[in-house]
């Protein structure tokens, strides 16, 4: 619940902020199948750098924490389905 509430803040505080100047755009993220866990991207418009934002509960054993994750900075393309940036895995499993 406490975390509900500081994330909700976060989010009202930014959105005033991107209210008065459109620099900073904040999109809410689906958490996905992590308990209590918040996230929200960060665009800043102007520069094109990129965030994510997480807020995750302690449960059981399992520490909670706040995290500011930088995702890199947008770069325009010179033609469309121009790939700017790719990071691929392997197939294999780990040994």
């Amino acid at each position: 619940m406490k975390i509900k509430i500081v994330f909700g803040f976060l989010l009202l505080v930014v959105t005033e902020l991107t209210n008065a100047d459109q620099r900073y755009q904040v999109v809410p993220l689906n958490p996905g199948y992590e308990f209590g866990t918040e996230k929200a991207f960060l665009l800043d418009t102007l520069a094109g750098h990129m965030w994510i934002w997480v807020e995750s509960p302690s449960v059981g054993d399992k520490e909670g924490g706040r995290y500011l994750i930088y995702q890199g900075e947008l770069e325009p393309g010179r033609k469309i389905g121009e790939i700017i940036h790719q990071q691929t895995w392997s197939s294999s499993p780990l040994p």
